[in-house]
């Protein structure tokens, strides 16, 4: 039932009962009518006040609409509460003004009412300010390093359920937003091309192998950046980039270590996506934490001013900023292919080190990923390396997102049973990949027109590619309009078929557990990205940030996929972590979902 129509039920049915009763002569008086109303006038308030405080303000969840329905209802009812209400509030001021107040009877009944009201402001007060790091999540295993420790329960901690809103509040008071572009004002600029069309499908970058045909020189390096973090189109005040972010929020920024490219003196550099430009930030750093990194052409390094996502998404925030830096690399990866280069994202480097070299505090401004740039088929002969978890601190200026940005951080030391269901050979994507990405765009209204099958194979695909960070992550799609498929939850294998985990209907769980989106609910299939905690965290608790990167990798790969098809697709990072992982038949506590992605045929 569409919501307008909960919104409006109950005003519905108190008008049908005053009719019904004038019709048989039986009219409540006019007292009677102004108590009614007046009865819900305060129950919508409660409503659009329990959105605003518990929903609204506290997660920043996409329940929006609810909250503007019941609003709008609730001004009704203000309405007909002061034709009834506003003349006797006037006279009563008037009286008032006519004579002295006569001395109003005390006792023990107003003391009661003020201690009520006293009591009333306190449980308020302690809703609303108390700080969330005082809340501890689940117990986890002793002998578990720290690090893993705060991962699990910085997960638990982030995670959304229906009632989970009433047991913390935000633990970090994030200000008002930072600015959606990093300005380097007095340094001097390099001015970027942003290529063209031709010469490359996203097949065959998809495909191409790890190898490289030649130097990287400014003009790719150019494309590169613009087709990662570049704006591709301006729509109502908004800069929109090549990749998706939550909430249009952008915090993802790059730097750029050259030693070797064509045109471009060696040195460090920041991206500038407003001017589509590099800051020149000064001479190449020492080292930038990574063996394979200080000896590459060039390296990428990318980082995430968390505020630009927390201030919106609080606690939520380091799992879309890493999702949003997924998607990035992806276009990177892909752009590289098409460069000519080999592009390494490194699973270990030392983020300290990384962070000093790009000249960030590692805290506000953390590092994320680092991608090393190479014409070279693999890279040389480098130095053995160990990296290890870094000390756990007890507090951060970013509260948990500070905390679990720390746990994944490094220091450097010196098939199921089941029906299974085969899929039709994938076809290439033709479509060309700058062209592609330039023109991708989050979509999320879809005909009711069922997908074909090709194409659901030919995404799940080009998604499903040798894993790049980590090997947990597990692609999952509910299938609820695709045409020789039967509904149904699957489990996509590496043999590239299905196995079938839910039959039936699942369209409305999908749309529930997804927070009642309409994009989630109105989909033809829905990609679900989970992943094995004891797997993702095997390694340590760098394992989570790998699992959050390789989500938006393959998450990337899903929609750019879905854009050269000609297909309208939407990713999704807001959802109830328990009814997710319900839905693709996990253990919440033993199998986390990280990533939705809804594909359907573009509406009309």
């Amino acid at each position: 039932m569409p919501k307008l129509a909960w919104v409006l039920i109950p005003l519905a049915v108190y008008a049908a009962i005053l009719a019904v009763l004038a019709w048989r002569g039986r009219a409540p008086a006019r007292m009677a009518i102004n108590v009614h109303t007046s009865l819900l006038l305060m129950a919508y308030l409660l409503s659009t006040a329990g959105l605003g405080i518990f929903w609204v303000a506290n997660q920043q969840l996409p329940v929006f609409d609810w909250h503007y329905l019941f609003g709008y209802a609730t001004l009704v009812l203000v309405a007909i509460h002061l034709v009834f209400n506003l003349p006797i509030v006037v006279r009563w001021f008037t009286r008032k003004a006519a004579k002295p107040a006569a001395r109003q009877p005390g006792g023990p009944r107003l003391v009661l009412q003020a201690a009520a009201l006293a009591a009333a402001f306190g449980v308020a007060y302690f809703v609303g300010t108390r700080q969330a790091d005082d809340v501890v999540a689940g117990p986890v295993a002793s002998d578990m390093p720290a690090s893993v420790q705060a991962v699990i329960q910085y997960h638990a901690f982030s995670s959304a359920s229906r009632s989970g809103v009433f047991k913390r509040a935000a633990g970090v008071e994030w200000g008002s937003p930072p600015p959606p572009f990093k300005r380097y004002q007095a340094a001097p600029t390099v001015a970027l091309a942003r290529g063209a069309p031709g010469g490359a499908s996203l097949a065959e970058m998809l495909a191409m192998p790890a190898g490289g045909r030649g130097r990287l020189d400014l003009a790719r390096l150019g494309e590169m950046l613009y087709l990662s973090s570049g704006i591709t189109l301006r729509r109502g005040g908004n800069a929109l980039r090549a990749a998706p972010s939550s909430g249009a929020l952008f915090p993802s920024e790059l730097y750029v270590l050259a030693r070797s490219v064509g045109g471009l003196a060696p040195g460090l550099y920041h991206y500038d996506p407003e001017h589509h430009r590099l800051d020149v930030l000064g001479p190449l750093p020492a080292t930038l934490g990574a063996a394979a990194a200080d000896q590459a052409e060039a390296a990428i390094v990318l980082s995430a001013v968390f505020r630009r996502t927390g201030y919106k998404y609080h606690n939520r925030a380091y799992r879309y900023a890493a999702a949003d830096a997924g998607h990035l690399l992806e276009n990177l990866r892909l752009g590289a292919h098409r460069a000519g280069m080999h592009a390494q994202l490194l699973p270990a480097f030392d983020d300290a080190a990384a962070a000093r070299a790009i000249r960030v505090d590692g805290v506000e401004e953390g590092v994320l990923a680092v991608m090393a740039l190479s014409g070279e088929s693999a890279p040389g002969r480098l130095r053995q390396e160990r990296f290890a978890p870094i000390a756990m601190a007890g507090v951060s200026a970013l509260g948990v997102t500070g905390i679990v940005q720390r746990a994944t951080s490094m220091r450097n030391e010196v098939a199921t049973e089941g029906e299974i269901t085969a899929l039709p050979a994938p076809q290439p994507f033709t479509r060309d990949l700058h062209e592609t990405i330039v023109k991708r765009r989050s979509e999320r209204r879809f005909s009711a027109d069922a997908l074909p099958l090709s194409a659901l194979a030919s995404l799940l695909a080009a998604a499903a590619q040798p894993a790049q960070l980590s090997g947990a992550v597990t692609l999952n799609v509910v299938v609820n309009r695709v045409a020789g498929l039967a509904p149904g939850v699957y489990r996509y294998l590496p043999r590239h078929a299905l196995l079938t985990l839910h039959s039936g209907d699942h369209q409305a769980t999908a749309r529930s557990a997804a927070l009642s989106q309409d994009v989630i609910g109105d989909a033809a299939a829905v990609l679900i990205l989970s992943a094995d905690r004891d797997q993702l965290l095997a390694q340590g608790a760098r394992g989570y940030r790998h699992g959050l990167l390789e989500a938006g990798l393959i998450g990337e790969r899903w929609l750019l996929g879905a854009t050269a098809a000609g297909l309208a697709a939407c990713p999704v990072g807001a959802f109830y972590d328990d009814e997710a992982a319900a839905l693709v038949g996990a253990d919440p506590g033993r199998h986390w979902v990280l990533h939705f992605a809804a594909v359907g045929i573009r509406a009309p």
